[in-house]
């Protein structure tokens, strides 16, 4: 009787791993119904005694808290599971924590601290990483580098990336790593460059028979914006959001990025009235989900804005909330930055080497 119970226990235990994998390994595109997924598998973790699993479940649905905009309540929620992970000494759960981490701290316009955890979250990668942790964890690295400014760091790890989407077959994938690159370089201000990696974008999505989600709509039409396509922008971004409503939500802050995006299409075309509402809305969003990061950048359209319109009381206004929310979210940020690339150079001896390339053996770096 008992030794049935243990294996009826063991069975449960297996097909629990197997349905958090699930949520793991793949883009849940509905981050609210992935919550409660995660949730009920939390709740039969803690049924069976599993106190790995149920840590596990508990790091998906702060996940999904995540993108579903209470980065706050995510943030408090991490630290608990990042303390067994560590004590436990469970590395790939570790790895995991750090990722999930990171995209809070990004999400709070915490640049430092987002490349410290994408870091992390690289190194700890070893035998026992999946292909989605072995590829996405570069990717947010190099996203990482990207925001810090530092592409020439974060260029190797999206080819890293990229190499081994394809060397995997990985294919979904490789269009988020295509996607984040091209975006990386449109910030960076290179637009030859982001064109470029756009159209192996657009080229792969063709030969598989893709159609592109909204972050990679967004994408092409802030490439767009750049080259002076103001019209086939704001086209580009009309489908994007619509589609983003269609689909649900992947991330906190997706819709006001695209918001953004629309309204800058707009002023270029000089339909500004339009735009200030487009800019209105996405001002809502940050306001509601607490994305500090983008609200500088909100703000400063919203200045842009109003001194197109010959409106100079609402732009000193906006120009005064900008320099507030640019403080609040640069503050302590310089050094923080500084000493992780330093870091990250003594371990790094070179653009293209990584530690967790390294630990992966030579596969992974093809």
């Amino acid at each position: 009787m008992n030794t049935l119970g243990a294996e009826g226990n063991a069975a449960d235990a297996e097909q629990l791993s197997a349905a958090l994998l699930a949520l793991e390994d793949q883009v849940i595109l509905d981050a609210a119904a992935g919550f409660s997924t995660a949730v009920h598998l939390e709740r039969r973790a803690d049924a069976l005694g599993d106190e790995a699993l149920l840590m596990r479940a508990r790091l998906c649905w702060i996940d999904m808290l995540r993108r579903t905009g209470d980065v706050p309540g995510a943030a408090r929620q991490i630290k608990g599971v990042h303390a067994w992970a560590r004590k436990h000494g469970d590395r790939r759960m570790q790895a995991r924590t750090h990722l999930v981490w990171a995209g809070i701290e990004r999400l709070s316009g915490n640049a430092a601290k987002f490349l410290g955890h994408a870091r992390s979250a690289v190194e700890l990668l070893d035998e026992s990483a999946t292909a989605h942790m072995r590829i996405w964890h570069r990717v947010r690295l190099a996203d990482a580098l990207a925001e810090n400014g530092d592409m020439d760091a974060a260029r190797p790890r999206y080819h890293e990336a990229e190499d081994l989407a394809r060397k995997l077959q990985e294919w979904e994938r490789l269009t988020v790593v295509l996607n984040n690159w091209a975006y990386a370089e449109y910030e960076a201000g290179d637009y030859p460059q982001a064109g470029q990696v756009a159209r192996r974008m657009q080229e792969h999505a063709v030969a598989r028979g893709y159609y592109f989600d909204a972050d990679a709509l967004e994408t092409i039409g802030a490439i767009q914006i750049a080259n002076g396509e103001y019209a086939e922008a704001e086209q580009t971004m009309q489908v994007c959001i619509a589609r983003y409503k269609n689909v649900g939500a992947n991330d906190a802050d997706e819709l006001a990025e695209y918001l953004l995006t629309l309204a800058r299409a707009q002023r270029g075309l000089g339909a500004t009235g339009r735009a200030l509402e487009s800019v209105e809305t996405a001002y809502q969003q940050c306001v509601e989900r607490g994305l500090r990061e983008i609200l500088v950048r909100v703000y400063q359209e919203k200045a842009e804005l109003h001194a197109v319109r010959g409106e100079h009381a609402e732009a000193l206004a906006a120009n005064k909330a900008l320099t507030a929310a640019r403080e609040s979210v640069s503050a302590g940020q310089r050094k923080p930055v500084r000493a992780i690339l330093q870091a990250m150079f003594r371990t790094h001896r070179g653009p293209q080497t990584s530690r967790s390339t390294e630990a992966l053996g030579p596969q992974a770096g093809q």
